[in-house]
């Protein structure tokens, strides 16, 4: 008796705890993502990471998201690791991953929304920010 409810309440606290593992391929490729910045190749990183994404072909907004992450990286150094956060999952197709990159000056936040509306998951939108005290609830 005592062994099933431990089982149960381990069950419980899994699922409370968001236990929701983000697909190998959306691993696979912000894996992918944050490694060319750790070796500077933003423009690269990017390419990767929004290929065939609605962003993509807005040249202008991929500009932005390159021009941002520069000055991130000047601002709070290298990228020396990161972890993943978070996984959400609206439905079976909408995918949240939020990571966090470990800087020498501090870490940084990146909250990728990912969409399949198909057969391919795409990145739907791309926020990045050093509000890393909204991990703890302040």
């Amino acid at each position: 008796m005592k062994r099933t409810l431990s089982l149960v309440i381990c069950l419980l606290c899994a699922a409370v705890a968001g236990s929701e593992e983000a697909p190998p391929e959306l691993i696979q490729t912000c894996s992918t993502f944050f490694g060319q910045l750790r070796e500077g190749k933003v423009s690269e990183a990017y390419t990767v990471l929004l290929h065939g994404s609605r962003i993509a072909a807005k040249l202008e907004d991929v500009a932005k998201l390159e021009e941002r992450t520069r000055e991130m990286l000047q601002s709070y150094g290298s990228i020396r690791g990161y972890d993943v956060a978070n996984v959400e999952f609206v439905g079976r197709n909408l995918c949240r991953l939020t990571y966090l990159t470990r800087s020498d000056v501090a870490p940084v936040r990146w909250r990728i929304v990912f969409y399949r509306p198909a057969d391919k998951w795409r990145v739907f939108n791309l926020q990045m920010d050093d509000a890393v005290m909204e991990f703890f609830g302040k």
